[in-house]
């Protein structure tokens, strides 16, 4: 019987056994810097995970470009199928505005 592991659960593996060598002192620096690399790795699996992010969901990431105007937000605008900034709405999630800064990212999905 062959047992299905998923890649998570093999970074893990891993990671135990870089436990192993960093405590008995086997290229302890080297170890300590991958045992690192693999567990963002898997902090990364989760959040795509949690938000079902993958390459058949995902159709654009951006990159809020940096216009150069002094400190100024990016605001998320529901336009309430208005032309009228009257009637526009700002994004609030609990109780606060959402507010982004250049060089912060959206993940469009398909």
């Amino acid at each position: 019987m062959q047992i299905i592991m998923t890649a998570r659960e093999f970074i893990v593996r891993e990671i135990e056994k870089l436990n192993d060598l960093i405590s008995n002192e086997v290229n302890k620096e080297s170890n300590v810097q991958l045992k690192e690399e693999l567990s963002e790795t898997v902090h990364l699996l989760d959040m795509f995970n949690g938000y079902q992010i993958s390459k058949k969901t995902v159709d654009m990431i951006l990159e809020l470009p940096d216009f150069r105007t002094g400190y100024s937000d990016y605001r998320i605008i529901n336009d309430c199928e208005s032309d009228d900034p009257k009637q526009w709405v700002e994004l609030n999630i609990n109780n606060e505005n959402v507010r982004l800064s250049d060089g912060d990212i959206i993940i469009k999905k398909k």
